[in-house]
């Protein structure tokens, strides 16, 4: 099995099976439009060298995610997707102008070598006149956060890594552009990071860090917990 050279070498670091190099993403446009239904669609694998998983050999628990939408005045839905050969799908309908958000925040049941592993998935939807939606789940604690949405090619954003509600200094990204090229880019002391795409396309963004705190999950003890959290966006 292939693995990202980036986060595998993250991996590494930790002593962690590049099995688990394997991240959940979301892939919908950027942008949306009022009465019009957009489609949305959750992956789970190998995102630079384009090889999700098999919906069916999804491992553990992983099936079971909730995606939820909110939407540009707060609320929140959850949408039910079904699956398809290499994904699972839905769609929602926006009703109203702003930005909506679509966000996954899933605990592995299962312990894999002493750890809990904690997925985090982000992506954003601008219909009509949108302002950045600043609304994250509580219970993420994880999660890149973008200055500007709907960008174009050239321009530029200082997006901001989150840690524990707090602005996560001097760490390591992954950015992987519409030719599935990675680059690594690290945050600066207030957490953030200067992104300036140079084409057009989906970009893949990826953030990875483990907590040594130890617990118990379902009865049985880990000695960390791995977090790691991905967001994509289009550039048009």
């Amino acid at each position: 099995m292939k693995t990202k050279i980036s986060l595998l070498a993250l991996f590494l670091v930790f002593s962690i099976s590049s099995a688990f190099a394997h991240a959940l993403w979301i892939e919908t446009a950027s942008t949306g439009k009022k009465g019009q239904a957009q489609e949305v669609k959750i992956f789970f694998g190998e995102y630079e060298s384009n090889e999700p998983d098999s919906a069916a050999k999804w491992f553990s628990n992983l099936k079971e995610f909730s995606l939820v939408l909110t939407t540009p005045n707060g609320t929140t839905k959850i949408l039910t997707a079904t699956p398809d050969v290499h994904f699972f799908k839905t769609s929602f309908t926006p009703d109203q102008n702003g930005t909506y958000k679509l966000s996954i925040v899933h605990e592995v049941r299962d312990i894999y070598e002493k750890a809990k592993i904690e997925y985090y998935a982000f992506a954003d939807v601008a219909v009509g006149t949108a302002k950045v939606n600043t609304t994250y789940p509580a219970t993420a604690a994880l999660t890149i956060r973008p200055e500007k949405q709907g960008l174009k090619v050239g321009e530029t954003s200082s997006h901001q890594l989150i840690y524990n509600n707090a602005p996560f200094a001097k760490q390591k990204l992954t950015i992987v552009n519409p030719a599935r090229k990675a680059e690594s880019t690290e945050t600066d002391a207030t957490g953030k990071f200067v992104f300036k795409p140079a084409e057009q396309g989906n970009y893949f963004f990826e953030a990875f860090t483990e907590d040594k705190t130890p617990g118990k999950l379902n009865g049985k003890d880990y000695e960390k917990v791995w977090h790691l959290v991905t967001y994509t966006t289009q550039v048009k």
